[in-house]
């Protein structure tokens, strides 16, 4: 499914995609001029959010939010002057991160329609369970803290255009799919999130 896709895919931007963690947190976004333009899950906001990944080898991708600021090309960052808080602006200079390095390469594992991501310190992209109530928005911000994947890590790939002409994008999960895929990577959810998931 998606490490066919993957391995299939030339470098460069693959497929266009909404990311939901298996926490039933929300939709992975930005919101841009808060904290930094963090990444963020807002359950309260249904709305849609697509990020494009970009391919840099067979392990490797940056992850870019579609409609970036301003008409920016921006790139997802671990950010080890911030506490590993990942966003797309840099702190204290508030510089957008337009350029791909060696915090904005995150490490890729697949399985089944789920990833898993790492930054470079090695520990998993995750949301955190306290939200941030910050100038007007709330959220649940993403931290490149996780030693090990658990639900907060572990997202799942919402495919929604595919950027290159001979990748065939895998269709949607049934429910009954999703669940047999969720128990081969040893997760289960609650309905409500399984039903989240799918909506």
């Amino acid at each position: 499914m998606l490490t066919t896709l993957w391995q299939a895919a030339a470098p460069g931007p693959v497929v266009e995609a909404e990311l939901l963690p298996l926490s039933n947190q929300g939709r992975l976004r930005v919101t841009y001029n808060w904290l930094y333009s963090a990444l963020n899950c807002d359950a309260a906001d249904a709305s849609s959010f697509v990020w494009v990944l970009h391919k840099l080898d067979e392990q490797h991708v940056a992850l870019s939010p579609k409609n970036g600021y301003a008409g920016r090309t921006l790139y997802a960052s671990v950010r080890d002057d911030w506490n590993y808080y990942v966003q797309v602006q840099a702190p204290h200079s508030a510089d957008w991160i337009t350029g791909v390095g060696r915090d904005e390469i995150l490490t890729l594992s697949t399985a089944d329609f789920f990833v898993r991501l790492q930054g470079f310190n090695g520990r998993y992209l995750s949301v955190t369970a306290t939200a941030d109530d910050h100038g007007g928005h709330r959220g649940c911000r993403v931290m490149s803290t996780a030693p090990a994947p658990d639900a907060a890590s572990t997202w799942l790939l919402r495919p929604t255009l595919s950027l290159q002409a001979r990748l065939q994008l895998p269709p949607l999960p049934s429910a009954a799919e999703l669940q047999q895929a969720l128990s081969r990577l040893g997760q289960s959810v609650p309905e409500a999130t399984l039903a989240s998931l799918l909506g």
